[in-house]
C-alpha cells in the first residue's frame, strides 16, 4: 500500500510541477534541457525540472499570501 502511495505521489508531483518548471529550465539551460519526451522519466533533468516547478509554485504562493510584504 505504501509503495502505491509513493508512486501516486510521484506521478502527481511530476504532473503538476514539470509543466510549471519547463519554461524556467529551458531558459536557464538555454534550451538544452529538458529533452523532449522526458516528462515522466526518472532522468536527472526531469527531476530538476519538477523541482524548479515546485520552487516556482512555493514562491508564487508565498507572494500571493503577501509573505514578502514588509509592514
Amino acid at each position: 500500500m505504501s509503495e502505491l502511495l509513493d508512486v501516486l505521489a510521484d506521478f502527481v508531483f511530476q504532473a503538476i510541477c514539470f509543466p510549471i518548471g519547463w519554461p524556467f529550465m529551458k531558459a536557464l539551460t538555454l534550451g538544452k534541457y529538458p529533452v523532449k519526451g522526458s516528462w515522466f522519466s526518472e532522468s536527472p533533468s526531469a527531476q530538476w525540472t519538477s523541482a524548479i516547478g515546485l520552487a516556482v509554485l512555493v514562491i508564487g504562493m508565498m507572494a500571493a499570501l503577501k509573505q514578502f510584504v514588509v509592514v
